[in-house]
């Protein structure tokens, strides 16, 4: 469940390209609260976001800070989040129990205070597999798992896809400026490092990382038997994500029916609008109420499971055919200010060519930013899970 606050329902939207939908009912300027996460009652962590809904003309991020946001249980436990960044609390390896029920309290720093439904720990299967095919010159990705009491029924995932990149061209130069006193710039390509003369690593390996952006849920409720088999990722031919080593971390948690009719209709009226002939928005159910306020809707559904993980990696060499290719090139430019003033202040430098008497670097070649830095697509930070 991503990004809720950018919508509220209940607020004006546009489904007709003649007519708007003007509802009766107006938001607050404050917006709605909005609670995104689920209760971690095994090891790890336990992240609850909140936000404000704002209306779908604005993209800026309503982030509820300074709240104090506790679990507590039906036994007088408790235990508190910390606000570690903007609108995001956390807490670590809670172990609650599974005889026990638990909710989220939350009081704003205005003075209002929510809870949620005191909810059982639902039991959630280890996830089976993560595994992929491919599918003409595609590859896909699946997740699989099953409850063999079959009582789980109602899933939910989502993952973190992590691949390394190079660039295409590796860069022992760069550029030097100097500026004198009258206020003149003058530039040269100069050596990265004067006592190696050896390439800058930090802009040849990258890692880029991106988390699911969609709500992707399955359930075996029709089925004779609780097993799940899912396509979860496709990814295109030759793309950069499996050009050298790529890895994705999946997330599985148990929904009770309530969590899992309630992420449907969020999926609808989030990623179905803006044609007449989708389906309108629909409100949305929830089992967090504002206690100072009962009328006041809050966007939200709280469920408490042990989250299980599983985290795979395909590697380029299982792929022989694979044929990403970055479309890059250079130039050869003379190493004086006047031509790097020219033709290479937008291009970066890449290798040199050099008087074989004095070393001095006569000219070099240059090329586009984003073919000699794989920052500019990603971090030269090491993941701490990645293979040596």
């Amino acid at each position: 469940m991503k990004n809720i606050f950018k919508y509220l329902l209940l607020l004006l939207i546009p489904f007709s390209c003649k007519e708007k939908y003007i509802s009766p009912v107006v938001s607050p300027a404050t917006g709605y609260l909005v609670v995104e996460g689920v209760i971690n009652s095994g090891p790890g962590e336990t992240n609850i976001t909140l936000s404000r809904t704002t209306p779908l003309n604005k993209q800026t991020v309503l982030f509820e800070t300074g709240a104090t946001v506790l679990v507590e249980g039906e036994d007088n436990s408790r235990f508190l989040l910390k606000e570690v960044s903007s609108g995001k609390y956390s807490t670590a390896n809670m172990a609650l129990s599974n005889t026990k029920k638990y909710r989220l309290s939350i009081a704003t720093k205005d003075g209002k205070k929510y809870q949620s439904d005191f909810s059982s720990v639902n039991y959630n299967p280890p996830i089976d597999s993560v595994n992929w095919k491919r599918q003409g010159r595609d590859v896909q990705l699946y997740v699989n798992t099953h409850d063999p009491n079959n009582n789980t029924k109602y899933y939910q995932w989502e993952y973190v896809e992590t691949w390394e990149l190079h660039t295409y061209y590796l860069s022992t130069l760069k550029y030097k400026e100097v500026t004198n006193s009258r206020g003149v710039t003058t530039y040269s390509a100069v050596y990265n490092d004067s006592s190696s003369f050896g390439p800058d690593l930090t802009k040849y390996f990258c890692w880029r990382t991106e988390p699911s952006t969609t709500i992707f849920t399955g359930t075996s409720s029709n089925l004779s038997s609780d097993v799940i088999n899912l396509p979860m990722i496709s990814i295109p031919a030759d793309s950069w994500k499996l050009n050298i080593l790529y890895s994705v971390n999946t997330k599985q948690y148990s929904l009770s029916k309530g969590r899992y009719e309630f992420l449907q209709r969020m999926k609808k009226n989030t990623e179905s609008t803006g044609s007449v002939f989708d389906a309108q928005p629909s409100e949305l159910n929830s089992n967090i109420h504002c206690v100072s306020n009962p009328l006041e809707p809050v966007i939200g559904y709280i469920d408490i499971c042990p989250i299980q993980e599983k985290r795979i990696y395909i590697n380029r060499k299982s792929l022989p055919d694979w044929n990403y290719s970055q479309s890059c090139s250079e130039i050869e430019v003379p190493n004086n200010s006047d031509s790097i003033a020219i033709k290479a202040l937008f291009l970066l430098p890449t290798y040199p060519k050099t008087d074989p008497m004095t070393g001095r670097i006569i000219s070099f070649f240059a090329a586009p930013p984003e073919c000699v830095d794989c920052k500019l697509r990603g971090s030269s930070i090491k993941p701490s899970f990645w293979p040596n």
